[in-house]
């Protein structure tokens, strides 16, 4: 047994990549901006920064100086200094477009996009039908869970500018959320056509041709992810999802090993290579991404059971159960922890945590029929009679087919003397299984008592017909031949 495995928990990439607009410097700008703006054009943003910062030193009053540098700082996603600067431009009557656009791409940057909104909306009353502005406010309308909105402001900025993949990207992903599927898998379909290397596009096409069913399209699509970028870890996991799936635990590995050296403190990654190294029986190689899983969260229950049963198979039997142990004190109602602590407890012949286990797991699923079972021999052989048919009554009562639950169940009645209840359910062991050696011997033993030789002679024989070497039944009939 071992614990199920453990999806992850991923969402569509969202592009928070804003439009960075090239302030317009006036005459009356210090000399110095040339430097900074050549500076800036050549790609070489640290050494303008450090420029216009001496600018802005030289004289700290000038709002076109603190504008440059705020505007650098974004591009340097410093969105904190960034929007010092801004807000420094504006207490000293700076008003423009730009400005406005800046302090909303800040804000959406410090993860404050509502403060964004107005800043942004302020924008595009100074500057009608301005694609930056309607193409950010959409990002703010988004992470404010205003996807209406944001759907207005994408396809205002569509209508107002060149076919861009970010655009048509982050309309498809505001298109999912509101459940137009078809309509966003145009547009991030349109992302993928207009920028082919894009990685996260293609994740994101991926994601949603798997929310429509289409497994053999989101493959594809995962798999282009891949191959642009090899360390994509939510590609890769997103293609162990899929093969583990369809039962491809080979495929499904190779994907979570490359996602756990791509990223490994992913839990996900890590715990769910775990889960298929115990699926396929390679317990030792399960233990240490087990620990990995558990050094990421510590208080996982159901990774410390994994790594427990893992322990237990690969030779620890010790640390094993201690793990098991650990696991349902920290989930009480984790089923599989319990029946993997039972299971180890009684190979161990550790019979008085078996049992408690065992009942612990029928309390939290009363259709545990291998936990019935066990708990009846458990109890069985501590010569707790009582508990013991009790228990093999339930294990019938879930699946009235068992002839080894009505053997288990006569075995406890000839113990507690109850006799004819013992014959009874020796017939309904043999009727369910008339090959049971161990019921003809038993219903045997139980005709005894009631002095019922003959009939008890026979199902002594019927057992050494099916066994004849049975030393149990050889013995019972040899009583009978002296």
């Amino acid at each position: 047994m071992c614990v199920n495995k453990k999806t992850t928990s991923r969402t569509l990439f969202v592009s928070l990549v804003a439009f960075l607009m090239t302030l317009l410097i006036c005459a009356s700008t210090l000399a110095a901006a040339k430097d900074w703006e050549t500076l800036y054009k050549q790609g070489k943003i640290d050494e303008a920064i450090t420029s216009v910062r001496a600018a802005v030193d030289e004289k700290p009053s000038d709002p076109a100086a603190r504008r440059w540098l705020g505007f650098l700082l974004l591009q340097k996603q410093d969105y904190s200094g960034a929007l010092a600067q801004l807000q420094e431009a504006r207490a000293l009557k700076s008003n423009s477009d730009e400005l406005h656009l800046n302090l909303g791409m800040a804000y959406i940057g410090l993860n404050q996009s509502e403060k964004a909104i107005p800043e942004l909306q302020q924008a595009l009353t100074l500057r009608k039908n301005w694609q930056p502005a309607h193409y950010n406010l959409g990002i703010a309308y988004f992470n404010t869970n205003q996807f209406d909105k944001s759907i207005e402001e994408y396809r205002k900025a569509e209508a107002a500018g060149a076919p861009d993949a970010a655009l048509q990207n982050n309309l498809g992903l505001a298109l999912q959320k509101k459940n137009r599927k078809t309509e966003a898998l145009s547009k991030i379909r349109k992302a993928v056509e207009l920028d082919p290397k894009n990685t996260e596009y293609a994740y994101n096409l991926g994601f949603l041709l798997r929310s429509t069913g289409d497994t053999n399209g989101a493959t594809k699509a995962f798999e282009d992810a891949v191959a642009k970028d090899a360390k994509n870890a939510d590609a890769h996991l997103a293609l162990a999802e899929i093969q583990a799936a369809s039962g491809n635990n080979d495929k499904a590995l190779e994907h979570y090993l490359a996602a756990g050296a791509a990223r490994p403190d992913d839990f996900a990654a890590r715990y769910n290579t775990a889960v298929l190294y115990s699926r396929i029986g390679s317990f030792g190689k399960a233990v240490p991404e087990f620990q990995a899983a558990i050094k990421i969260k510590p208080e996982d229950a159901e990774a410390i059971a994994g790594l427990g049963w893992a322990q237990f198979k690969s030779g620890k039997p010790a640390d094993g159960i201690a793990n098991l142990e650990l696991a349902t004190q920290k989930r009480s109602n984790l089923l599989p922890a319990w029946l993997n602590l039972a299971t180890a407890c009684m190979i161990e012949g550790k019979n008085a945590e078996s049992i408690k286990a065992w009942d612990a797991a029928l309390k939290l699923d009363t259709k545990q029929f291998a936990a019935a079972v066990n708990l009846g021999n458990l109890l069985y052989q501590n010569e707790d009679y009582a508990r013991a048919a009790s228990a093999f009554e339930t294990a019938i009562n879930i699946n009235p087919r068992s002839s080894d639950a009505f053997l288990g169940l006569g075995l406890a009645y000839s113990m507690l003397e109850r006799v004819d209840d013992a014959i009874a359910q020796y017939n309904k062991a043999i009727g369910l299984n008339p090959k049971s050696v161990a019921a003809y011997n038993n219903l045997g033993v139980e005709l005894e008592k009631k002095n019922q030789l003959e009939q008890a002679k026979e199902q002594y024989k019927k057992a050494l017909e099916i066994e004849p070497g049975n030393a149990d039944a050889k013995r019972n009939l040899a009583r009978f031949e002296r």
